[in-house]
């Protein structure tokens, strides 16, 4: 079987991972747009907990992509799986805590969302 073709008719790694990818960029788009509405109160920790949010949401992307490449590989060549590391969703619950400190920065500043 050649490593490009998907192991999987129904494609359940690549719905895995796509759904993967959109969680993350969400969770990125949310803290950017948190640090817009909170850097302007509480300025340096706002930004700080933005961009340290956003950049755990990139290193969860990439872990995403390396973890989706390797079951590819492991499905595809050998018909095994091999270990797999918990650093993505300990990327993720980091980067949504950070997100959590953004909340705690909009409740305490009484900030308002204008729609």
């Amino acid at each position: 079987m050649s490593t490009e073709t998907p192991f999987d008719p129904g494609l359940q790694p690549e719905r895995t991972y796509l759904a993967w990818q959109r969680t993350v960029l969400a969770l990125a788009v949310a803290c950017a747009v948190s640090v817009r509405f909170t850097a302007d109160r509480f300025g340096v920790p706002a930004i700080v907990l933005g961009i340290g949010g956003i950049g755990l949401a990139l290193a969860a992307y990439i872990a995403t992509y390396r973890g989706y490449r390797r079951t590819h590989r492991a499905l595809t060549d050998t018909a095994q799986l091999h270990g797999r590391g918990a650093w993505r969703l300990a990327l993720l619950a980091a980067s949504t805590l950070f997100l959590g400190g953004l909340a705690v920065l909009f409740l305490w500043g009484n900030i308002r969302i204008p729609l």
